[in-house]
Order: structure tokens, then sequence, then C-alpha cells
């Protein structure tokens, strides 16, 4: 009996203990949701930053640490200036001046809050309880900082994703500042805070003749008609023409077409297809659709066409929407459209967050693969055979790589700025149909006619020689 009773002080002493300790962990935890609310609010700035003393790292693929709590309770972001500023929007900063990050969106991650109450419970034994978790990204190092040195300061964005599993390997927007600038809130340039890779909505020029040609491959229409072009002579009263080649490209079919980036011929056929077949053409490769990842999401792309007349068509079928109509392309969606044709005609969707790594170094793996949308393998096939000639022996051919089967497309774009005036970008996307390096890019520069080409060849020589 006098053992039994013993037993019994023994386990409730137990009972009472690991009592405390819950109820201890569980007030803990529901005061620093309270202070997290606070201070994502804005209402308590020094408690949020009191609160990421112990938040965990952000670490990208290969292993370097983006942003970080050191032993004495400070944020800090990657000792490479040059890193630093390459990944601040996407791995942002903890006053969350800059939005829409990884420091912002997994917040809770970040400062160990949200986990499994057994997972809470063994880290609150070992005394690990208020350890934030690490967050490893797909992100390589050497891809992100080379894209940010090739945009040289210009305005402008560049990504290179892995079209096969959908990783983002690279994603950049110039203008940059360093984390501790965005911090303090000191010497911030103009749009350096904007991330044009997911949130730009730019036309995209010449790069939409893969969309009009791809409605043009599924129609009744044929590939082999030839149209000619009349270089700098509208198609039609108010339509397209060749802003850059006076003489014109002569007869073209839609091989040759797509190889010179004839706008008569791209013009021409969208007038002939209509405008109906050229959006569900666009609908196809996500234009039109919200596309959101890892609690990212990308500005929409739109093609809202048709609205005008028969001229203001033609310009719709070049990627340079005229009047009411709209064509609008985020950076990383022209990559997953390049993507989409090398991955058999499935667009993976993309991803940022690899994995969740707990103190107790246990790590959850995020599963990924889902298809954003999905066009017939026939047409990618096709439409792969198009933009191999682009870049072999086309427009596109500062994109070629020794050793890799670039594929591609060149654009420019016309808009106007606040003040009426022209305002012509550049842009490129596309990919390397190798089976071993099986990556889809693009960039687009602002304020500039040429250079993203050459610029997406390097990055795709970068990410195969990793």
């Amino acid at each position: 009996m006098k053992q039994l009773r013993r037993n019994i002080k023994i386990f409730l002493v137990v009972f009472l203990a690991l009592f405390v300790l819950f109820t201890g962990g569980v007030v803990l935890q529901s005061q620093r949701a309270r202070t997290t609310l606070y201070a994502s609010s804005g209402e308590n700035r020094a408690a949020l930053a009191q609160r990421y003393a112990q938040a965990g790292s952000i670490i990208s693929a290969d292993g370097e640490i983006l942003a970080a709590s050191d032993a004495d309770g400070r944020r800090s972001y990657n000792s490479d200036p040059l890193l630093a500023e390459a990944a601040l929007h996407v791995v942002g900063d903890y006053t969350h001046n800059i939005t829409h990050t990884v420091e912002s969106l997994w917040q809770n991650e970040l400062l160990g809050e949200g986990r499994a109450l057994i997972e809470q419970l063994r880290l609150d034994l070992q005394g690990r309880g208020l350890q934030g978790n690490d967050l490893r990204l797909t992100l390589r190092s050497d891809l992100m900082k080379t894209a940010y040195q090739l945009l040289g300061g210009r305005r402008g964005a560049a990504v290179v994703i892995n079209y096969e599993s959908g990783a983002v390997l690279a994603s950049v927007s110039s203008p940059s500042v360093h984390p501790d600038q965005v911090v303090a809130w000191r010497d911030m340039p103009d749009t350096a805070l904007f991330n044009r890779a997911f949130q730009g909505r730019y036309l995209p020029g010449s790069t939409f003749k893969i969309v009009t040609a791809a409605a043009l491959l599924q129609s009744p229409y044929s590939t082999e008609e030839s149209v000619y072009c009349q270089g700098t002579t509208p198609l039609m009263p108010g339509g397209v023409n060749e802003t850059h080649s006076n003489a014109g490209h002569g007869e073209v079919n839609l091989q040759s077409a797509m190889t010179q980036s004839c706008n008569h011929y791209f013009g021409h056929i969208a007038l002939e297809l209509g405008d109906q077949r050229v959006t569900r053409a666009a609908e196809q490769m996500a234009f039109n659709e919200q596309i959101s990842f890892d609690r990212f999401s990308l500005s929409k792309s739109q093609c809202l066409i048709g609205r005008e007349d028969d001229a203001a068509l033609t310009w719709a079928g070049i990627g340079q929407p005229a009047g009411e109509d709209r064509i609008t392309a985020s950076p990383l969606h022209l990559a997953m459209i390049s993507g989409m044709i090398a991955n058999n005609g499935r667009m993976t969707e993309p991803y940022l967050i690899d994995s969740i790594i707990y103190p107790s170094g246990n790590e959850s793996v995020i599963s990924r693969g889902d298809i954003v949308a999905q066009i017939d393998p026939g047409l990618a096939q096709q439409l792969e055979d198009l933009l191999r000639q682009v870049v072999s022996s086309g427009t596109g051919v500062n994109a070629q790589v020794s050793g890799l089967d670039v594929c591609g497309k060149t654009g420019t774009a016309e808009r106007f700025n606040e003040e009426g005036e022209p305002v012509i970008s550049s842009l490129f996307t596309g990919f390397s149909s190798n089976q071993d390096y099986p990556y889809a890019v693009a960039v687009v520069l602002d304020d500039t006619t040429y250079g993203s080409s050459a610029i997406a060849g390097q990055l795709l020589a970068a990410a195969a020689n990793h």
C-alpha cells in the first residue's frame, strides 16, 4: 500500500511538472503571437526586433546564410554586400519595411510559432522552445550574384528556374539596396523596394509572339501561308509596322517570321485568327490567372484584347496592345512559359521554400510538383523548334551558349511614362533544352532597347556550370 501511494505521488509530481511545462509553453507562445501581431501591424517595432533575437536563419540552396540572428540578438544579413542586395526582394528585412518577402510572409515559422504540439513540447523540454525555425530556400547564391551583376545597376529583373521541379534558382530586381538600409530607412533609390521579378507588369512585346504562334498552330490555318512584310509601311491604317527594318523582311512564313520577329506577319495572323483564339492560347499559358506559391503572388498576367478595332488587334498579336486592350506579364511568368515549352507542355508551379529545419535538427521537406497549366506535347515541340531557330540564326543569337541547346524569344516593348515620353524595354525569355540542364530564364531591362538576350545566355551558362 505504501508503495502504491509512493508511485501515485511520483506520478502526480511528474504529471504536475509536465503540466507546468506545457502551460508555460502555451503562455509563452501566446505572448509571442501577441507581440508579433503588434509588431507586424507597425505598433511595436522594438518588440519585433526583440522577438527576432532568436529567429531562425534563411539559408540558400548552397548553404549561404542570407539572414540570421547572432548571439547578441541582432538580425543581420549576408556579409557579402552583393549577395545581400541581390537577395533583398526575396529575403526582405525583419522590420517588414519591404513586404511580400520571406521575412514577412514566413515570419511565424522563423519565430518558431505554430509548430506541432509534440515538436514544441520536445523543444521546450530541451530548452529550445523559443528558438525559431530555419528556412532553406531554392535560391543559388552564385546565380543570384551573377544575375545582379549582369543587370549592372540598370532597372530590370532576371529570373532563372528549374522548369522540371519548379525551383526558383535566381530572382533579382534592380535597383536594390542593402537590407540594413531598409531597416534604417535611409538612402533609398526610387523603386528600390519594388520586386520587378514578381510584381512587374510588363508589356511582353515580341515575346508574346510565342502565344500568337501557339494560337496559329492550333487553328485550321496553314503555317506555310506567306505574308509580305512591307517594312515601315503599316499593315493597315493604324496597324503594325516594322520599326527597325525599313526594307522589310519580304515573303515570310511562320518559321522565318519567328526567326526574324516579323511584326507584319504576326499582326496579319492575329487579324486572321481573331481575338478569341489568341486569348484562348494565352490562357492556356496561365494568362488571366492568379499564380501564387509559397505565400507569394505574382502580378496577374493579362490578355484582354478585342475591345478595339482591327488595327489594335494587329498590335495585340505582337504583344503591344493599343487603346483599351491590355497585355502584361511578369518576368517570372515569362520564364514559366518558356519552361512549359521545354517541359513537354507542362507548366510546373514555382517554389522558393525548400524545407523547414527545426531547432531539434529535424527537417521537413515540402512536397512539390503541381502543374499550373498544360498544353499538348506536340504543340510544345513545335514551339521549341521555332524558338531554337530564333537563337541559332535569328534575333536571339546573343543568347547562344557553347555546349547548350538554347531556345528563346526576344522582345521590345514601347510604353509612355507619366510625362508622355516613349520608354522602350528589352525582353528575352528562353530555356536550355538539354536534359541535364533543365533551366528557363527571363530577363527584362527597363529603358533600353537591347541587352536582355546576352544576359539570359550568360545566366543559362552560369546555371549549367554550377
